[in-house]
Order: C-alpha cells, then structure tokens, then sequence
C-alpha cells in the first residue's frame, strides 16, 4: 500500500506543481481542469453498473460504481463528472453530467440529456461515458481519468393526460380537434380534418402544455408535423408511448339504415370546412332506424343513444321519426361525437 500511496502521491504532485498555479476551484468551471492534463491511478477506475431504468430511479440514478484507490494523506475525491457520447449518433456532441462519488447523477438531467439526442420514445438508449474526478488538498487540485465504460439507460416515460388537442392550419391553430385516452394509457383517438400545411399535438387547450411537434419532438422550436398524405378528413391515433400516429383516411361518410331506405345503401353527405362538420340535406326519413357509418363499410361507424353523445364502439341504432331533415355529423372522440336533425 505504500507503494500504492507514493506513486499516487508522484503523480498528484507532477500534476499540480505542472499545470496549477492558481487556487483550486469548483468544476464549475472546467477550463481550471482540462482534460488533456488527466492522470490515471492504478486501481482507480469507474466500472459499469446495470441497465438503469428513469422511471422507477428516483431523483438521483446510478451510472457508474467507483474502485478507488487509497490517497495520499489530505487528499479527497471530488467533483465527479461524466462525459456521455451516444453510442448510434455519430458525430454527436458530447454532454457532461456532474455525478457524486458513487456515480449517481440528477434523472432529471440525465432524461434532458436523452431527450435532446432522442427524443421522448421509451426505448434502451446505449452512450460511452468518460469519468473524470478530482483529487483535491487544500488549494491544489489535480484531475484523475478513471475510465471509459459503457452506460444503458431506459428515459422515463412522458406523462400521460386524459386528452390531446391538435393545432394546426386546418383549424386556424385554435387547438379545437380532441383526441382522447380513456384508459389514460397515452394512446388517443379523434376525428378532424388535417391539411400538409402541418400541425402539433398539445396537452392543454393552448400552448402552455407539452407541444409534440415534428418526430414528437417537445422542444419550443420544433417544426410542425407534416403529413405526406393529401388534405382530409382523417381519423387520428396517437400513442405516446411509442411517440408514433396513424392516419385512416375518411373519404365518405353516410346515413344508413330501415328510416333511410335500408341497411344497404348510404345517404352520401358532404363535408363542410368553415363548421368542420358533415351535412347531407333535404333527407326524408321513415320512422325507423339509422346510423352513420364512414367509407362505404362498417369499420368505423357511429350510433347512441343520445345525438350528442355519439360512440365509434358499437354504438345503438338511432331512433329517428318520420320527416324531411338537415342532418348534420360532427366526428369528434368516442362518445363526443355529435348529431343533429333539423326539420326542414
């Protein structure tokens, strides 16, 4: 061990007396310790520590453990820090995350961290991280190099609302189209009218919440999303669990059903871009039944009882009673979608 101890003391003081002139300070400042001035200990070195996942982690998250090597007399360890390079992105600037001794860092930091090479899709993300410390005596301070290891980290999951509103030049970017998640488990659907001029997906009614732009990037100055599909009506999935969505486009939409001259046939209707709803007019019902139903089948289609309580899943037969009608269908979330016939 005093050997350990003498050639740990060699090398500190080779540092110091070659490289530190001024008083020590705190790694806030990282031109007082430049890396090319590292020294390596033996037996002092970071070692990897298991996949780490930033939802269960708690405020601090281990990244690496720390073998150290016994100091000389007066000598502390100091200003932990790791420098992470994502591992696919080449070319990619380095960030550095300050750690305690033990290796733990912020889950905060480390999710930004992600999040600005990735993203918010929750999926394994690998990076080769660089570990320096300081040992520090008083006013002298020299910097060890304790290793490359690789670090595998899991980013939290994006906090999950009840519904998500889309902006975008369709709807004068007013955040009127809702798209919902009943089972809060971050997977939405709604029914708007979508254009290439692009659009976002919002968490709150205005810009105040979380904005998921284009490659659901949350950051202020993410483009919009654009659409390589033509102008339309669409119904929307959002899942933002995988940070992905799904367009089905809605070509047509009809009144169908015994007091609409049969099960067999649709009443075409017409969609109306300044009231964002589909009219069809001068329709003469039996009494008897309907429902709406979109492109000519009945994968997506709207029944209720109540016509401003309209369901997608399986929704009852509407009844209806004899007349000349205006009949108007305003696509929205399940069980928001709405009805309405006006005498003519």
């Amino acid at each position: 061990m005093k050997k350990l101890s003498l050639y740990i003391t060699l090398a500190l003081v080779s540092l110091v007396f070659g490289a530190c002139s001024d008083e020590y300070e705190p790694w806030g400042n990282p031109q007082a310790y430049p890396e090319e001035g590292a020294v390596t200990i033996p037996g002092m070195k970071a070692n990897a520590v298991a996949t780490q996942d930033l939802g269960t982690a708690g405020e601090q998250v281990s990244l690496f453990t720390l073998t150290a090597a016994t100091l000389p007399e007066g000598y502390t360890l100091r200003n932990a820090r790791m420098e992470l390079r994502p591992v696919m992105l080449d070319g990619a600037t380095p960030t550095t995350i300050s750690t305690t001794i033990d290796g733990k860092a912020s889950t905060a930091e480390v999710q930004a961290m992600i999040e600005k090479y990735y993203g918010k899709r929750v999926e394994a993300r690998n990076f080769s991280a660089h570990v320096y410390v300081n040992a520090v005596k008083g006013s002298q301070a020299a910097l060890i190099d304790a290793g490359t290891i690789a670090v595998t980290v899991i980013p939290k999951a994006p906090a999950l609302t009840e519904y998500l509103y889309m902006a975008g030049d369709a709807n004068s970017w007013n955040h009127s189209d809702i798209l919902h998640s009943p089972a809060f488990d971050g997977k939405y659907l709604g029914y708007m009218y979508l254009t290439q001029s692009g659009f976002k997906f919002c968490t709150q009614p205005n810009w105040d919440g979380t904005n998921y732009g284009k490659d659901f990037s949350t950051d202020g100055g993410a483009a919009n999303i654009m659409m390589t599909e033509a102008n339309g009506f669409y119904k929307v999935e959002v899942d933002l669990q995988a940070l992905s969505y799904k367009l089905t486009p809605i070509t047509s939409i009809g009144i169908i059903g015994d007091a609409a001259g049969g099960w067999d046939k649709d009443i075409v209707m017409t969609y109306d871009a300044a009231s964002h709803t589909w009219i069809a007019k001068s329709v003469t019902l039996k009494d008897g039944e309907i429902k709406f139903r979109a492109n000519g089948a009945w994968d997506i289609s709207w029944g209720g009882t109540e016509l401003k309580k309209l369901t997608s899943n399986n929704g009852a037969n509407i009844r209806v009673n004899a007349g000349t009608y205006t009949i108007k269908l305003k696509p929205s979330y399940d069980g928001n979608t709405q009805a309405e016939l006006t005498k003519e």
